[in-house]
């Protein structure tokens, strides 16, 4: 039990830490348990996107979880412009290639100088195509959209207030405690009554940060990370890697979207030192 009442457990997966937070303490255990077997089912997920790209554009079949990732990538490209664009995952396994790396046997990541563009790919029910040399990458929003629905879940079926956090991506659902959730966010709100928070970073040193769609390479943004709060978890993940992704025209595209954003602007470099003879 923490100071402000709340019952919680941590863990960490895949190299994030994971947060499950309830009010009421019996339903901890149960509430846990939804948010595993979320993450666990990302793994089937995972091996439906790879045959789907074996399948180098015919139609593929894939499970309702996928169906619903893929939509919600689709959606937020297409409400960002393009700045969020899940194709931008060819880019990304060229850079892991140039790093000494491989990649997937039978991928077809194509020719460099290809861009992304998500309107290539197609969703028809449960039938995905997509086209090589695209290749998906759906992090900017599967986890945001699974902490989302888990949060959801688990406070109508267990009546509790739930918080749900997988690394950056926040999401609270049902009755929060007095004060709200206590979150911490470099140079943003220190509690969460309801909704979702989420931060995108440019930087990040594995080379999993948010990347420029339309080259591959880092972000021109004078923001080093954006934490953007909003109703959903998806919309909050696609505001904030736009915003990043969007360059110079970011701050004003952030401007006008209307949802409370904690921006983190980068360091000036240091100056190169001086020397002496």
């Amino acid at each position: 039990m923490s100071m402000d009442g709340t019952f919680e457990v941590r863990w960490w997966w895949r190299e994030r830490p994971v947060r499950v937070a309830v009010t009421e303490r019996t339903a901890l255990p149960a509430v846990r348990r939804v948010v595993a077997r979320g993450l666990a089912a990302l793994r089937t997920a995972e091996a439906e996107l790879g045959r789907a790209h074996r399948a180098a554009g015919r139609p593929a079949p894939v499970g309702p979880l996928l169906r619903d990732l893929v939509a919600v990538a689709l959606g937020a490209a297409e409400a960002s412009g393009g700045a969020v664009d899940p194709t931008i995952g060819a880019a990304r396994l060229r850079r892991t290639a140039g790093r000494g790396g491989l990649p997937v046997c039978g991928s077809g990541i194509g020719p460099v100088g290809v861009p992304a563009d998500w309107r290539a790919v197609t969703l028809r029910g449960e039938l995905l195509a997509v086209p090589p040399p695209r290749w998906l990458d759906l992090g900017g929003t599967a986890t945001a959209y699974l902490v989302q629905r888990c949060a959801e879940r688990a406070a109508v079926r267990q009546r509790t207030g739930v918080l749900v956090a997988v690394g950056s991506r926040v999401a609270a659902a049902g009755p929060a405690p007095d004060g709200g959730w206590p979150v911490a966010v470099d140079g943003g709100p220190t509690t969460l009554v309801d909704g979702a928070l989420v931060t995108a970073d440019g930087h990040r040193p594995d080379g999993g940060g948010v990347r420029d769609p339309r080259t591959g390479g880092a972000v021109a943004s004078p923001w080093a990370a954006v934490t953007v709060a909003a109703p959903d978890a998806a919309r909050a993940a696609m505001v904030a890697v736009a915003a990043l992704a969007r360059g110079p025209e970011g701050p004003a595209w952030l401007a006008a979207q209307g949802v409370p954003a904690w921006p983190v602007a980068r360091r000036a470099p240091l100056p190169p030192t001086a020397t002496r003879w």
